[in-house]
């Protein structure tokens, strides 16, 4: 007697990320648009990513591994330590270039807010 190759059940999720997994990227992107907003003025969006991708990979291999399993920011707010704490802190992962122009590049999910 043989198994099933396939179970109905499990067939319909296989591939496709998880609903958790779209929400962290979603928020990981806002988060990387409004660095670009706040600490990338006046850059096109290639040199933004190219900035923001060279500071995460410093923070991630220094600060980040002292501060990684904190549950609120040692950063002070505003600073770009802060948004990059963030950033890691949703998916710790840093998006190559091409992802971070990508992301900065789309209208994203939020809306956007008046200052």
């Amino acid at each position: 007697m043989t198994a099933p190759l396939r179970h109905p059940l499990v067939a319909d999720g296989r591939g496709q990320r998880t609903p958790g997994t779209t929400l962290r990227l979603a928020v990981r992107d806002h988060l990387l648009r409004e660095a670009a907003r706040r600490f990338c003025v006046g850059m096109s969006d290639r040199q933004a990513a190219r900035q923001l991708h060279t500071a995460l990979t410093r923070y991630q291999t220094g600060r980040w591994r002292r501060s990684r399993v904190d549950v609120t920011c040692p950063h002070q707010a505003g600073r770009l330590d802060a948004a990059l704490w963030l950033i890691l802190k949703v998916r710790d992962h840093v998006p190559s270039e091409r992802l971070i122009r990508l992301a900065l590049s789309s209208p994203g999910l939020f809306p956007a807010h008046a200052p």
